[in-house]
């Protein structure tokens, strides 16, 4: 059985219980209580699409679109999501860890608790929304382009941001000293300003 709680730093979310059932596909709109494990949902069309309390492992969702998404305690493992096109309407209490998202677009309208991206890859994707009750967790932004509508309280303190866009939409998230430093050029960029030497 599986810890009800997972911490992230001071902060934690629930975990989806544990005895979940193994399901064989994604069904149509509703999956409650579900361990999906190693399935192929590459080029799947969703719309609505509810998760509750649900597993993925391992699955590859590339170049999927889902729309009008509700995840609530889900957690998202090892899965692959190149190209994919994911409009979450609510996300509450979601992990996700080790994805790949290049070249995907997500878009999170609303979080209730936390959302977290573990150790995962945006190459080349579009990240954008209310990302305010985000923790982004040792991820990587090479040639990503935030479009944050809201991101005050957003964490992206262990995460690579060199190479990122749309810096200027993540006005209040959190980042240290040093990636201040790596950024400074793209901010400065951004924000139309010419910097000569």
């Amino acid at each position: 059985m599986t810890t009800a709680w997972r911490s992230v730093g001071d902060r934690r979310l629930r975990r989806p219980a544990g005895g979940l059932d193994e399901a064989t596909g994604l069904g149509d709109d509703l999956v409650i209580g579900a361990s999906l494990d190693g399935l192929d949902l590459a080029g799947s069309r969703r719309e609505p699409l509810s998760l509750v309390d649900s597993v993925l492992r391992r699955c590859d969702v590339s170049a999927a679109v889902w729309q009008a998404v509700t995840l609530r305690q889900v957690e998202v493992l090892d899965c692959r999501a190149r190209g994919l096109r994911l409009s979450v309407d609510l996300a509450q209490d979601v992990y996700l860890s080790g994805c790949r998202f290049d070249q995907a677009t997500l878009r999170i309208e609303r979080v209730r608790g936390l959302v977290v991206f573990d150790g995962c890859v945006f190459t080349d994707a579009v990240v954008g929304g209310d990302l305010s009750s985000v923790v982004f967790t040792d991820c990587g932004f090479d040639e990503a382009e935030f479009a944050a509508t809201r991101a005050a309280g957003c964490d992206l303190r262990s995460s690579r941001l060199a190479g990122a866009r749309g810096l200027l939409t993540l006005r209040g998230a959190r980042i240290t000293g040093d990636q201040s430093v790596a950024i400074a050029a793209r901010l400065a960029a951004e924000a139309g300003f010419l910097v000569e030497d």
